[in-house]
């Protein structure tokens, strides 16, 4: 019996199969085009700008599995995936011999060629089937505390693992049914497979022989038809991010990282603000559900899920995309546009009040996130609509926005104090001088108001002042940045607290802006020119760098001191700033630096970022306390950090905790406290400094 020469009932047989295989991609085909159907009810335009930068993340991100490969489990993921680029070719080289029986690749590419394409694919068909068996004990095994132990993801490892071992049987019976001199390879080529082959002649297989032939075909068809059973399968369960991360990634928000989108406050048009409905978010946000993975990273270093909140960001994404296929399917696909009106809303409905309130926009899960899902951008946008449109939010909010309204600060203290700090030190305010200073020291809410922060404000005043550096302030003139009001959801509250602030810098002809609050930082520096104010905005940690780095200013010993320092969410991930600040502690002799466990890209937040500063705090574990935990676990003399908001919840913590022999200090009072602010200054010993 010949592979060649099948009877006309076998070719009739192929043909029907062949067939059925057409039918079936079309089937997976239509329900892809209403999936894409209902992203296409977001707003928002194709983002086809900076196409280098995209074209460059696709080659780092998908081809590279850049993100992936950041945790150990992700190596297993990066065979699977690279296994499934490689097959591609031989599993259309399949399909088409559906049609014509000895197609073979070796027609285009030459009989060399064909070897080590196959010499691939067969090593390659190898590695995903061991990534498989691993993920498999990994997840169901193993079972580590992020990992999902679904059907849905133990369902795709035995279609991945069915489909490898089919093409194993498949081509090991062709080696074993045909004689060397008819197989359109060289066997040594296909180690697995010739493997395959042995084990097959160990049980009395032969060539000629009509059992092999059997083998052959039914492991080849089963093989196409896990194919098509996979390709229907994909847009039902978690591996629909095998259509949705791709273009995900190149549509990514190129934006300044941790800029949220902006509402236009102005548009009198406008009859709701903010996400009400799952239609009511941009398409980028839609597709964001499609492309998740479900790998469980945004969890594992959520705070919020991690001290026992309600939120998990995955299940977020998660039920949004339930939400959106099934209410599509109900309005688009089948045309029922009333339908819409019995579905609940989307914030307070589909995704709880507790849920989105529990975010500290702290960019755990955007950062961690393989496929850049915005996950702070979409639980904002809900936020916006129970801030602007339903007023749903906590009778302490409420204080907050009124205090800002009405006084500028979230304090509520009237901004004819905010220069009061600066009693004493001589420092000028920007309408005192005639010529702009070369910078605006922006102080910020907290340093302007809180009495432990004005302490940092005056030890950086005293640093500018030792590096002989060209500085006024606004004082009075000076109004919060909008940040805790933006973060909440009262975008109104952000834009004219923002335009009033933009005014008053444009009015001394601001520059270049200095700040001790990482939050005053990354508004000014990256949302600010959404509205047309465009400043060089620099955080405290890395102008003392710099000034150290250049000899601006010198420091003398500092007594022997354990140091663990702490990584702000905004100058941390959303800035990707981590060596300043180090750099900085490690210039000072003395300064012994220890690290958390949960340090840089994997810092736990403090639990005030979101306008949770504002908020109580009555389910699960605090996240201060939490944070503190991990702190004292190092056994430090000192914490340092570089955020009024995180040195007031670090405060809290040490007093929860009773650590009252360890410091909490900024950087600004590490480095104004080992200061040599003039050639007299003899103090340069560990002891004297002591």
């Amino acid at each position: 019996m010949d592979f060649l020469q099948l009877s006309d009932g076998h070719i009739w047989f192929r043909i029907f199969l062949t067939l059925g295989v057409f039918v079936g991609f079309a089937f997976a085909a239509r329900t892809v085009y209403w999936l894409l159907r209902y992203v296409a009810a977001g707003d928002g335009s194709l983002r086809f700008d900076q196409i280098p930068t995209r074209v460059k993340g696709i080659i780092t991100e998908v081809i590279g599995q850049a993100r992936v490969i950041a945790e150990p489990a992700g190596m297993v993921h990066l065979f699977i995936f690279w296994g499934f680029l490689v097959l591609q070719l031989e599993t259309l080289e399949y399909i088409i011999r559906g049609i014509f029986w000895d197609f073979h690749w070796s027609a285009f590419t030459g009989q060399a060629a064909y070897n080590g394409m196959l010499f691939l694919q067969d090593i390659f068909g190898a590695l995903v089937l061991i990534a498989v068996v691993v993920a498999a004990i990994r997840r169901y095994v193993v079972r580590p505390k992020h990992s999902l132990q679904s059907l849905d993801g133990a369902v795709i490892l035995a279609l991945i693992g069915a489909l490898m071992i089919s093409k194993f049987v498949a081509h090991g019976a062709e080696i074993a049914f045909l004689e060397p001199q008819y197989l359109p390879w060289d066997a040594q080529w296909t180690p697995f497979t010739l493997l395959t082959s042995h084990i097959f002649t160990a049980f009395g297989a032969s060539p000629e022989s009509e059992g092999m032939f059997w083998i052959f075909h039914v492991s080849y068809w089963i093989h196409i038809a896990i194919v098509v059973a996979f390709a229907n399968y994909i847009p039902f369960g978690k591996h629909l991010h095998l259509i949705g991360a791709i273009p995900n990634i190149f549509f990514r928000k190129l934006e300044p990282h941790g800029a949220v989108y902006p509402l236009d406050m102005e548009d009198e048009t406008a009859e709701s603000f903010g996400a009400a409905t799952v239609e009511d978010l941009n398409w980028k946000q839609l597709l964001d559900t499609y492309a998740c993975t479900e790998c469980g990273r945004c969890e594992h270093y959520c705070p919020a899920y991690n001290t026992g909140k309600a939120l998990n960001p995955m299940m977020i994404i998660h039920n949004i995309k339930e939400h959106l296929r099934e209410k599509g399917a109900a309005t688009l696909k089948n045309k029922n546009s009333e339908a819409a009106e019995e579905y609940p809303p989307l914030a307070g409905g589909i995704i709880t009040n507790e849920e989105l309130w529990a975010c500290t926009t702290c960019g755990a899960c955007v950062t961690n996130c393989p496929v850049y899902i915005e996950h702070v951008d979409t639980i904002i946008d809900m936020r916006r609509y129970l801030a602007l449109m339903k007023s749903d939010f906590s009778p302490e909010v409420g204080r907050t926005f009124r205090n800002m309204e009405n006084n500028s600060n979230p304090w509520g203290i009237s901004s004819s104090y905010r220069a009061d700090w600066a009693e004493g030190l001589d420092i000028p305010l920007m309408s005192e001088l005639s010529e702009a200073p070369e910078y605006l020291f922006f102080v910020g809410c907290a340093g302007s108001f809180d009495d432990r922060q004005k302490k940092v404000t005056q030890s950086f005043a005293r640093i500018l002042k030792a590096a002989d550096i060209s500085f006024a302030i606004l004082g009075p003139e000076e109004a919060c940045t909008g940040d805790p009001a933006r973060r909440i959801g009262n975008e109104y509250l952000y834009w004219m607290l923002a335009t009033q602030n933009i005014e008053t810098l444009k009015s001394y002809d601001v520059t270049k802006i200095i700040t001790t609050c990482p939050h005053c930082f990354h508004t000014i520096g990256k949302e600010y020119p959404q509205l047309g104010g465009n400043y060089e905005v620099i955080h405290h940690t890395a102008l003392l760098n710099d000034l150290i780095r250049l000899g601006r200013i010198k420091l003398k010993p500092s007594a022997t001191m354990k140091v663990t320092y702490h990584d702000s969410c905004y100058i941390g991930r959303w800035d990707k700033s981590y060596d300043n600040p180090r750099d900085v502690l490690q210039s000072v002799p003395g300064v012994i630096m220890q690290e958390m466990d949960l340090n840089k890209k994997q810092a736990f937040c403090c639990g005030a970022g979101g306008g949770r500063m504002w908020m109580e705090e009555t389910r699960g574990k605090r996240v201060n306390i939490e944070r503190t935990d991990q702190a004292l676990a190092t056994k430090p003399d000192a914490i340092a950090v570089n955020c009024p908001f995180c040195l007031t919840m670090f405060d809290d913590g040490l007093k929860n905790r009773g650590a009252d022999k360890v410091k909490l200090l900024d950087l600004a009072e590490i480095i104004a406290e080992n200061l040599v602010e003039d050639e007299g200054d003899d103090s340069q010993t560990p002891a004297a400094a002591e």
